[in-house]
């Protein structure tokens, strides 16, 4: 239900904020009138809100085994050198395992391969499970994940005749540290120690070594790793979130005025003003993610000029 103005009935009014009782819980949400300037409060409900399913996830994949010359970083290494197996077969990566959870979800899943699956380098079972949460989400979230986990998943989807899961967007926080920030570094595990959060586990090289050799007991190793990544990933995305400012518009998939950003309905007013060639919005704070500068869809002038600067 749309608030109007107790004093000239309009119906023309912004959101001003929030009022909190104790144990801050919000009740009142407080108005202004864009005519008369009148402010009011009104008794504020609580529906439930259906969020956008948002997915996090991270992948761990085989190491490849090759033929070198040398050990040098910059070397080129054809796909001839890779080693095959007693039946002929390229000795080449594949997905060991992955583990994923929603975001706000306190629940982490994963998959792994088993050491019968190591073997045979056989990844379509993991493949089919991550698959199916992949199809579900409507933005999916990971360190690297542009570039690195979905561009492999579709890899190995493509040669197991896996269909492509239903489109979802993406957000890369790599993209997004490397974008907004001149850290140090941009790694999760740089990340997560600057901002003191969930933290990587401390592996080596050996790991993956031995996964790949069917060592259950490392396999169970590698899947905790991972389930930590996912962990630490969520942290990394809140800390930046308010940062990144192509993200998703999380109002698209929702009824009503939310932030762009976390869907918060929370939303104060600043004195600010976006302005584009020709209009001026209004600009509001998000409460929840601290988001500002969150534009209104709707400008704050009756009035457009239909004067236009023009290129020298």
């Amino acid at each position: 239900m749309r608030a109007i103005c107790p004093k000239c009935n309009s119906s023309h009014v912004s959101k001003k904020g929030v009022v909190y009782s104790k144990g801050f819980e919000c009740n009142m949400q407080r108005y202004k009138c864009v005519g008369c300037c009148k402010q009011f409060q009104v008794p504020r409900e609580s529906p439930k809100v259906d969020i956008p399913k948002i997915l996090l996830f991270d992948i761990e994949t085989a190491p490849m085994e090759v033929y070198v010359w040398v050990i040098n970083y910059k070397q080129f290494i054809p796909h001839t050198n890779i080693i095959k197996d007693s039946k002929g077969e390229e000795k080449s990566w594949y997905v060991l395992s992955w583990a994923a959870k929603w975001l706000y979800d306190e629940n982490v899943v994963s998959d792994i391969v088993t050491p019968e699956e190591t073997k045979t380098r056989d990844d379509k079972r993991v493949l089919q499970s991550i698959w199916k949460l992949l199809d579900e989400a409507d933005i999916v979230i990971g360190h690297n994940g542009d570039r690195f986990d979905l561009r492999k998943l579709n890899a190995r989807f493509i040669d197991n005749d896996i269909k492509p899961p239903s489109p979802f967007k993406t957000i890369d926080t790599l993209k997004v540290a490397r974008r907004e920030f001149a850290f140090v570094s941009y790694k999760q595990d740089y990340l997560t120690k600057h901002f003191k959060l969930e933290q990587k586990l401390s592996t080596n090289f050996q790991l993956w070594v031995d996964c790949i050799h069917g060592d259950q007991e490392q396999l169970d190793t590698m899947e905790e790793y991972n389930r930590h990544d996912v962990m630490g990933l969520e942290e990394v995305y809140l800390k930046l979130r308010p940062y990144i400012k192509n993200h998703p518009n999380l109002g698209v998939l929702m009824d009503g005025d939310v932030c762009p950003n976390c869907a918060c309905e929370f939303l104060d007013e600043t004195e600010s003003s976006y302005f584009t060639s020709a209009n001026k919005f209004p600009v509001y704070r998000c409460q929840g993610c601290k988001t500002p500068y969150i534009r209104h869809k709707k400008n704050s002038n009756y009035v457009q000029t239909n004067m236009r600067s023009v290129p020298k």
